[in-house]
């Protein structure tokens, strides 16, 4: 059924760009245990000229949707694609930006909104030479400058709206708010939450930082530890909400720097402009590169934001000055200690025990058991934040 749905919605897409009777081969893909919301594929077109493409088919069915706001996300994505990319485009544009400077979404082929049916269709990145980083090791300095300077282009293209049509901008941010129902009486995710608890605290091998984080985990204020990761504090940003190396794709140019492209925008949202590159840093590094390299990435971040700023005729000082980054970053760090026990599991599972959301009806799939990655990672990370005075 997948194929003949992808199929309908490349023979309405490829007739728009000149195809008449174009060969379709459609293959299936696996995440590797990266993706938990759509079903992937790659697509070779052939006519008189070859495309290769990339497609995402939603598979998270109608009992697990809510739990997951599944719907939102899907649209949030379509919406990115057939909106935000044109209003960064013609950001640009305006303001001359081009070559490396400019920040790069994968191109948009077309898409299908009907829910149950959600599909999204882009340009094939791996087939231009893109890779993925692995999941399981920590990302290294010079892919992770790499990363940080591209979401700092995204960032500042937020900001650069914001004062370029500021009323459309708050329309935009309005359609990206995060909402998210009252759901703390619902007893599956009370059972979710015990599960991922036990498993964290069974993993810390400090008996110190154990009973620092089981008193962290267990104050009251969890839930709005949530609400704000997903929300501004001072200023507004659209927020990608899922910055993480699994997202992202990277290829080295011929001068051999290295090249980031986000593929995922599921869960953009208007937030705060610190969470992304805190969940960046607690989902894809490890203790030893935030030993030698926290402070030069949190620097780095400052920096790029000035510089893409610059270049749209902006101030770093007056839009989002390093006093107030820093104010930020300190409020965020409980959030992202929370999010971190939440998201590590699925981003160290095994790929053979990562959850298979096709078919699932509950989120007790989402309570991954914890492998000897997870607690290395989750060891190093408890350590840094009591090291900074979060814990």
């Amino acid at each position: 059924m997948a194929h003949a749905n992808i199929r309908s919605l490349l023979d309405e897409v490829l007739a728009t760009r000149g195809f008449n009777h174009p060969r379709i081969d459609i293959s299936d893909i696996s995440s590797e245990g990266a993706n938990y919301t759509s079903a992937l594929y790659t697509v070779t077109v052939k006519e008189d000229e070859e495309l290769k493409l990339f497609v995402k088919v939603a598979v998270v069915g109608e009992e697990l949707r809510e739990l997951m706001k599944a719907t939102t996300l899907y649209s949030t994505e379509q919406l990115v694609y057939t909106k935000l990319v044109n209003i960064f485009s013609a950001l640009e544009d305006k303001h001359g930006i081009s070559g490396d400077d400019k920040y790069v979404f994968p191109e948009f082929i077309g898409c299908n909104p009907n829910v149950g049916e959600e599909t999204v269709i882009l340009e094939d990145l791996i087939a231009k030479g893109y890779h993925v980083y692995s999941r399981f090791k920590s990302v290294d300095w010079e892919y992770a400058s790499s990363a940080v300077k591209s979401l700092a282009k995204f960032h500042a293209l937020s900001f650069a709206f914001q004062k370029d049509n500021p009323e459309e901008f708050n329309v935009v941010v309005e359609k990206f708010k995060y909402v998210n129902t009252d759901d703390s009486d619902d007893e599956n995710l009370k059972g979710l939450w015990k599960k991922i608890l036990e498993s964290t605290v069974k993993v810390l091998k400090n008996d110190e930082n154990k009973e620092k984080m089981l008193n962290f985990l267990m104050q009251p204020k969890a839930r709005e530890d949530y609400m704000t990761f997903r929300r501004p504090l001072s200023v507004v940003v659209l927020a990608h909400g899922d910055y993480r190396t699994s997202n992202l794709l990277f290829k080295k140019d011929q001068n051999g720097t290295v090249k980031t492209v986000a593929v995922d925008y599921q869960t953009v949202h208007s937030g705060c402009p610190v969470v992304d590159l805190l969940y960046f840093i607690v989902t894809g590094t490890d203790e030893a590169f935030r030993r030698e390299h926290y402070d030069q990435l949190v620097d780095l971040y400052h920096q790029e934001l000035g510089l893409a700023l610059n270049r749209m005729k902006m101030d770093v000082n007056e839009v989002y000055p390093r006093v107030v980054y820093e104010k930020e970053l300190k409020e965020m760090m409980p959030c992202a200690l929370r999010y971190a026990v939440v998201i590590l599991p699925m981003v160290t599972v095994e790929v053979e025990n990562a959850p298979q959301v096709a078919g699932a009806t509950g989120g007790d799939l989402f309570a991954v058991a914890p492998n000897e990655l997870f607690a290395q990672r989750l060891n190093g990370i408890v350590g840094d934040f009591v090291r900074w005075g979060v814990l």
